[in-house]
């Protein structure tokens, strides 16, 4: 990231992208396979790690946690990103529908009065 520069979440991994493209094509043959060999590794490294997290927190019986971070733009998105959120999420990937709001204790004692 070059000094100021930020994007919403939702264009950081379009920018990668360019990047990614842009070092590609560099017309150094070696600088490309440097990029193409780091992509790799970030990607072992990054699908190693969430895959097992998502089986812990499976272990831990953790479904409505996980369903929550399926449903999230930012988590979901990473984890669209290795092929785990529908895995997570039942009714073919939809997030479930939100709970029913619950009385608070004002709405409670206004009922009882």
């Amino acid at each position: 990231m070059s000094d100021g520069e930020e994007l919403p979440y939702t264009d950081v991994g379009v920018r990668i992208g360019e990047l990614v493209g842009r070092l590609s094509e560099y017309p150094d043959d070696a600088v490309g396979e440097r990029v193409t060999e780091l992509l790799d590794w970030v990607d072992v490294f990054h699908r190693s790690g969430l895959t097992r997290l998502v089986g812990m927190v499976e272990q831990w019986r953790g479904e409505i946690f996980l369903e929550s971070l399926a449903g999230d733009p930012v988590a979901g998105t990473l984890l669209d990103a290795y092929d785990l959120r529908d895995a997570l999420l039942p009714d073919g990937g939809l997030p479930p529908p939100p709970p029913p709001p619950q009385p608070t204790v004002v709405q409670i004692r206004k009922k009882q009065r």
